[in-house]
């Protein structure tokens, strides 16, 4: 099949994505080029955050498919796709190595704030030992907000290091699926702010919808409990960031662990950026080794579905 990988991600793994697609008529594109290929294009495979316009789409006469190389849909045009004909996948987190990396970055946000790493290392770097006291997330109470594939693994990786997790879902999910979750208390959505009373660490884990969008802000965060950690591996746009950096400033909120950001790359003069209390990474916590190998064997099962007239998995439209 025709296949095109848009974006510049892919220009940097090119060798892997040649590995992974032998057999099928492979092109990377990123910038102008893609307006020169789309017209052959069968599979269009991209990145969640990278927005393809509908003129382009419409284009597409040829495409089948648009595939995610990832979980989110905020940059598919949904309308223009029906009307197309075009078939929207995204790639599950859970099994596929990205959920996981996620869980393990989710891990060492809230060890280094907990841990008071930063002065960690100034202490050890100036010879004063067996300080700071930290922050245990043995027999803490942690709230996960959103209860998809991406909640239920980060639940799981809480549960074991032997904290309670309340988790937060529009709607409530079979039991089954919550022990095995390890969460121990469940609130509905409309309950966001009774949820996160009472925990030292709250995780965002939902997807970037225009109802979520914005929705911790001011309000959210003063009712989380003084002296307590914010933690958003998902997505930066549901986040208030200046309702985050007011909560920081006046220490309500003890510090933030952030892999995502509502604007990516970032402002220069981002303040969460530099504030002490924040600890961050660039955007990378589905970014592994297991994970590539997870997702890209995903994308070529689909395009090899696709190929042999069958229904490609994880469709969303």
């Amino acid at each position: 099949m025709k296949v095109i990988f848009y974006g510049d991600v892919f220009m940097k793994m090119r060798d892997t994505v040649l590995s992974y697609m032998k057999g099928h008529d492979v092109d990377i594109l990123d910038g102008s080029a893609i307006e020169e290929k789309i017209s052959s294009a069968e599979v269009l495979v991209t990145r969640p955050s990278i927005k393809i316009g509908g003129e382009l789409l419409r284009r597409a006469k040829r495409l089948e498919l648009m595939q995610m190389y990832g979980t989110g849909l905020e940059g598919v045009d949904f309308d223009v796709c029906r009307e197309q004909g075009i078939a929207i996948c995204n790639t599950p987190s859970a099994g596929t190595g990205n959920a996981e990396g996620v869980a393990e970055i989710m891990l060492l946000h809230m060890l280094l704030l907990g841990r008071k790493y930063s002065l960690a290392r100034e202490n050890a770097l100036s010879g004063r030992f067996f300080s700071p006291k930290g922050i245990s997330l043995w027999r803490k109470t942690v709230c996960v907000i959103g209860l998809g594939n991406l909640g239920r693994v980060l639940s799981s990786r809480i549960s074991a290091m032997g904290a309670s997790v309340r988790g937060v879902n529009r709607s409530r999910l079979d039991e089954s699926l919550l022990e095995e979750a390890g969460v121990s208390e469940f609130f509905p959505l409309n309950r966001l702010h009774e949820a996160v009373s009472g925990c030292r660490f709250v995780v965002a884990a939902l997807a970037l919808t225009d109802e979520t969008r914005g929705m911790f802000d001011e309000a959210f965060f003063r009712a989380m409990d003084r002296g307590s950690f914010f933690i958003n591996v998902a997505r930066g746009g549901l986040v208030d960031e200046p309702a985050l950096i007011r909560a920081l400033v006046d220490k309500h909120l003890a510090g933030a662990g952030l892999d995502v950001l509502d604007c990516e790359p970032p402002r220069t003069d981002n303040p969460l950026l530099f504030h002490p209390s924040v600890t961050m990474t660039p955007h990378i916590g589905g970014a592994t080794d297991e994970s590539v190998k997870g997702i890209m064997s995903f994308i070529r099962e689909n395009i090899d579905r696709l190929s042999r007239g069958e229904a490609p998995l994880s469709r969303q439209n």
